[in-house]
């Protein structure tokens, strides 16, 4: 895998990986695993109107419709374990993601605090206003203060959007069928 920046990658977890996914890491791949450093991160986006940012509070099966809407194997990944990141206009959610600032993944090692952002949706008629972005930025900052060495996608097929934050892709992959 000769993709984008280098990373230390955990060969263990990427074999975990691909037998729990069923997928082949490949360099020409359709999904991509994307990483960033963090010590020097700056918030990118503006503030958006009428839109506010904050961690879910309210009971997780609220959310579940929202998800669905969203992409329908997510679910499974909203449990009481989850720190879910929302955008809200007029108290509605209509984005969401899942922040994790200790994540187990293929790029963890020694002395690297690994932070995550996944399932990330802005159901769709928000879609278009630079929500998600905004959302995504606000949790690659909250990473950062948590003391995050790095931040890490993974599984995606819209790498030039996190580009627009920052972030590189280090490796590939397709789903086996």
């Amino acid at each position: 895998m000769a993709i984008g920046i280098n990373e230390d990658i955990d060969y263990a977890q990427l074999r975990k990986m691909e037998k729990e996914l069923g997928c082949v890491f490949c360099d020409d791949g359709v999904f991509a695993e994307m990483s960033m450093e963090l010590e020097s991160y700056r918030e990118k986006t503006n503030p958006i109107a009428n839109v506010d940012f904050k961690p879910y509070q309210g009971d997780l099966n609220d959310l579940k419709e929202l998800v669905l809407s969203v992409d329908e194997e997510w679910w499974q990944y909203f449990n009481e374990n989850a720190f879910v990141f929302c955008g809200y206009s007029n108290e509605k959610v209509v984005s969401f993601c899942i922040v994790d600032t200790d994540a187990d993944c293929i790029i963890s090692g020694t002395g690297i605090k690994v932070g995550s952002i996944g399932c990330v949706g802005t159901i769709p008629e928000y879609r278009g206003k630079g929500i998600g972005l905004r959302m995504v930025d606000l949790a690659t900052i909250m990473l950062k203060d948590a003391q995050c060495d790095k931040a890490y996608i993974s599984y995606t097929h819209i790498e030039n959007w996190y580009k627009k934050l920052g972030y590189q892709t280090f490796a590939r992959f397709n789903i086996l069928s």
